[in-house]
This record gives structure tokens, sequence and C-alpha cells, in this order.
């Protein structure tokens, strides 16, 4: 197999099998409109914990969707479930007025940027 298409467990792209059933174990906070900074301290800390921090501050990129012959690029869906897994954090840690403000923003990263760019001067 070929170091496009090989998939190391240590790399960023690796979906994690993280152990939690309910984040809002860890999420205790949603996010409204004048806890931004709170809500976002304890978003970092669980984000920082599983080493994810890469995808909602967008320094970890999605891969081509297709590899050169056409085929799925296993790179890539691995990226897009943790994406997707990321952003029902993200979505179940808000209240539904915000949430109101996300709904067609389709990746983590874009979430979080919403939430920063919205919210930051806001707390």
């Amino acid at each position: 197999m070929s170091s496009s298409t090989s998939l190391d467990s240590s790399s960023p792209q690796a979906i994690m099998q993280p152990p939690v059933a309910n984040i809002h174990h860890f999420l205790s906070i949603k996010l409204n409109a004048s806890n931004y900074l709170i809500w976002r301290s304890q978003f970092l800390a669980l984000l920082c914990g599983y080493d994810l921090i890469s995808y909602v501050d967008g320094t970890t990129q999605p891969q081509p969707t297709q590899l050169d012959d056409g085929s799925p690029n296993p790179t890539y869906i691995l990226w897009h479930k943790q994406d997707q897994l990321l952003l029902s954090w993200l979505l179940s840690s808000l209240t539904e007025s915000v949430h109101e403000q996300v709904v067609g923003l389709e990746s983590s990263h874009a979430v979080w940027q919403y939430l920063s760019s919205t919210f930051s001067s806001q707390s």
C-alpha cells in the first residue's frame, strides 16, 4: 500500500475511538449569548485532551475525496468521520438559539470560526 493511502493511527487523520458515551459529562455548560469564554475553556480542554484541536482551528485539512485512480480516499473518509463527530459535539453543546445560527455550516472548523467571531467580543 502506498504511503498516500496508509492509515497511521498516530496521524491526526486517524479517527479517535473515545470511550465517551456522553460528552455532556465533560461539557456541562451550553453556549449561549453571554458565556462564550467559559464554554470555550471547557470545550478546549476536551479537544486538547483528545488531541483534536487541529480540526477546529483548521490546521488539519481534508485530503482529496478521491485518489488518483478515482477510488475513494480512505484518509479523507477518516478525516470526514472525525470532523462529523466533532461537529456533533459542538452542536450538542449549544443552546437552541445559538444552534439556529450555525445551521448549514458543515464542518467543525466552520462552526468553531463562526462561534469565535460572533461571541468572543461579547464575553
